[in-house]
């Protein structure tokens, strides 16, 4: 009998001995802190063959004559320094939901024609099931540019030369989902506005977008994304012009027309692709390569003689981007890519492609410090 009790509390004693680190671990897990932060910061130095955007008659004018140039440049291509800080917070939330914020701040400072600097800001707010294999997610984020350079126009109101810039809102919601593990499906409803300054609100614009897009993570460790969006853009600023329509004085000094409808219709397609690189002896190494097509079809039904920039012109602007991003220690990454971008114009007016054709180049190579 003695001999039973003890066989007893030796399995007792065991049980407590195989339970115990369950319950630590259990105890581990209960007690990971509610809130969560993140925080990275990026340098990076680009090169663009084309800063504002110039076609090649306006490339080739200021060539010939910089000084009596409209627009104050110092070059066409420039050096600029861009600086990203990127703090996030994870809040682990009743109803086993994961929500988290980030903020993102852009600076970019140009060498050469430092009157084009910007800044950008992003905020954003994302909440998802607090689960390994989650199925589905729900976000919202804005988007602001304070100010941003365009290039010098003529008003024609004021007779005199000024630079335009505008102000840049936009707000988004996002819905993903996925029915089996590689494959998100997502859909995207957006609004925003271009504002300019009291010399331009001719070019006041509020626009609509609606977007579909898929994404697929292959077990190869290849992600691929595409998608579809729909622009609807209105120039609620049109109608703030004076009665009279002036044509510009000169017919081969055509430009953007502040008495012209700029309302339009906008397709735009997008695809990437991504890839672990095995192969490259280092932590980690992926390659990407992205593609984007927008077609634009403006649809101002004044006459072409007092609209010619808008009336029944077509852009097919496109862009393509390969991308290389190395993992240089556990904190740091490298990425260096290419952006090729091209605008190509239909018009029934054969002098708004000399205006608005325009190719663009750019080189950049960006090193992002992961502090948590």
């Amino acid at each position: 009998m003695r001999g039973s009790s003890l066989r007893w509390l030796t399995l007792a004693l065991g049980l407590v001995l195989l339970a115990a680190p369950a319950h630590a671990r259990k105890k581990k897990h209960v007690s990971l802190p509610t809130w969560d932060w993140s925080l990275s910061l990026s340098e990076g130095a680009v090169y663009n063959d084309n800063v504002l955007g110039f076609s090649g008659r306006d490339r080739d004018a200021y060539s010939l004559s910089p000084s009596t140039f409209p627009t104050p440049l110092n070059s066409v291509d420039d050096m600029q320094n861009e600086f990203q800080i990127r703090p996030g917070i994870r809040w682990r939330a009743p109803l086993k939901l994961m929500v988290s914020g980030e903020y993102r701040f852009k600076t970019v400072n140009r060498a050469e024609n430092s009157f084009s600097d910007y800044q950008t800001h992003w905020l954003g707010l994302s909440v998802r099931p607090r689960v390994a294999a989650y199925k589905w997610s729900a976000s919202f984020r804005t988007f602001v540019i304070p100010s941003y350079y365009l290039r010098v126009y003529k008003d024609r109101d004021w007779g005199t030369w000024e630079p335009a810039r505008f102000r840049n809102w936009d707000y988004e919601g996002a819905f993903r989902y996925r029915f089996y593990q590689p494959l998100w499906l997502e859909a995207k409803a957006a609004y925003g506005t271009y504002y300019y300054g009291r010399k331009f609100t001719e070019y006041d614009s509020d626009y609509r977008e609606f977007s579909l897009g898929a994404a697929y993570e292959s077990p190869w460790f290849v992600t691929l994304n595409a998608g579809f969006t729909r622009r609807l853009s209105t120039n609620v600023g049109k109608d703030q012009a004076g009665p009279v329509y002036n044509a510009p004085e000169d017919p081969s000094l055509i430009g953007d027309s502040e008495y012209g409808d700029a309302d339009f219709r906008e397709n735009e397609v997008n695809a990437s692709v991504s890839s672990v690189v095995p192969w490259i002896k280092l932590r980690r190494v992926e390659a990407g390569l992205s593609y984007k097509f927008r077609r634009r079809a403006y649809i101002s039904s004044r006459p072409l003689l007092l609209d010619p920039i808008h009336r029944g012109r077509l852009d097919k602007r496109w862009e393509i981007s390969p991308t290389l991003n190395v993992n240089i220690i556990r904190s740091l990454d490298a990425a260096v890519y290419f952006t090729y971008e091209q605008r190509r114009v239909d018009s029934p007016d054969p002098r708004v492609p000399l205006v608005k054709d325009f190719t663009r180049h750019e080189y950049g190579l960006a090193l992002t410090y992961m502090l948590k």
